[in-house]
């Protein structure tokens, strides 16, 4: 099955990474630039607000581990990822096979996959983002567009 699950030495070394100066884990748009300047690369503060505004599920204004870990999953999906591979992570997640998310399928699929486990807040903005019908659900089409648009 395909899963938006790392390996626990791939967690472990994104973890490693992921290191917030102030101990929050959480990194702000100024931790971010300090340590892509570390990389030797510069980004406007308005590029950095757009770079955490990306991955920032929750809408804190930083970005925690869980949310870093899915917004590389989602970059890796979609650099990756053919139509066929879509459709097999949309019918996992889709357990009673009716062709859309519901809530509970994301939320469950979101809880177990990802370590650690995103909150029920920034499921539900995922589903805020991505249901573009309105009906409170996920469909294969927005879920492809969320997928890609990440």
């Amino acid at each position: 099955a395909v899963q938006l699950v790392f390996t626990d030495a791939e967690k472990a070394e994104f973890k490693f990474g992921f290191k917030s100066k102030d101990g929050d884990n959480s990194i702000t748009a100024k931790e971010l630039g300090e340590f892509l300047e570390s990389a030797g690369k510069s980004f406007s503060e308005e590029q950095l607000a757009q770079m955490i505004s990306d991955v920032d599920t929750d809408k804190s204004g930083t970005i925690e581990f869980s949310e870093m870990l899915m917004g590389i999953a989602e970059k890796m999906m979609k650099w990756t990822w053919k139509k066929s591979h879509f459709q097999k992570a949309f019918d996992d997640m889709d357990k009673d096979g009716n062709g859309v998310l519901s809530p509970e399928e994301l939320h469950l699929a979101m809880s177990t996959r990802i370590e650690p486990p995103m909150s029920k807040e920034a499921i539900d903005a995922i589903i805020a983002k991505a249901d573009c019908d309105g009906d409170g659900k996920i469909n294969r089409k927005e879920f492809v567009k969320l997928i890609k648009s990440s």
